[in-house]
């Protein structure tokens, strides 16, 4: 349930990260580009990235990826319980592929995922902004909020987590009736009302 909320989440942000980009963009000069790129780099999103993609990677490598891509599959569940000694080794082997996989798309477009952070830095921020934000980044106070600010973002994402997640899970089968009406339709042996 957490991965669905930060897909929510994500999409959310992402929606609104849209409206912003279809603004009107006003080209950046190359010191613009030159202090985007000094921001980038002192907030280490490179590091940061390749840290969140090794995590991603390294589940895949596990083969719990895919576990959970098949635990979407009917029947998947009770075949993978009734034995996990035949199930865990051949999703290790396909997690291995696709962790393989992952790893050259990564390896492919990292760099081209920091050209477009530092592109959309320039975008939005001037020479003079953007200096700006070295100094603090490069001070005392920067340097703490950047240390710690992962410290807070996982508080912040358990507290969704705990607070949120859960409570929607619960919601969820609280409604599950009703979600399923309304994906009766769907369903290519309906029954008949009344029957579950």
């Amino acid at each position: 349930m957490k991965t669905l909320i930060a897909t929510i989440a994500a999409l959310g942000l992402s929606g609104t990260a849209l409206a912003q980009a279809k603004a009107p963009a006003r080209p950046a000069d190359p010191a613009t580009l030159q202090a985007a790129a000094a921001v980038v780099a002192q907030l280490g999103l490179k590091a940061k990235l390749q840290q969140q993609m090794a995590q991603s990677i390294a589940q895949m490598k596990t083969g719990a990826v895919m576990r959970a891509m098949l635990a979407q599959q009917p029947g998947f569940v009770p075949a993978y319980q009734a034995n996990k000694a035949k199930f865990d080794p051949v999703l290790a082997k396909a997690g291995a592929i696709q962790a393989e996989v992952a790893q050259g798309v990564v390896n492919q477009n990292l760099n081209g995922v920091i050209n477009a952070a530092t592109q959309a830095y320039a975008r939005q921020f001037t020479k003079a902004e953007l200096d700006a934000m070295l100094v603090f980044y490069r001070s005392a106070l920067g340097q703490a909020l950047l240390r710690k600010e992962p410290a807070v973002a996982a508080a912040i994402a358990n507290a969704n987590g705990q607070l949120i997640g859960a409570k929607i899970d619960a919601a969820m089968q609280a409604n599950a009736k009703r979600i399923g009406a309304a994906l009766a339709p769907l369903n290519s042996n309906p029954q008949p009302a009344g029957k579950p």
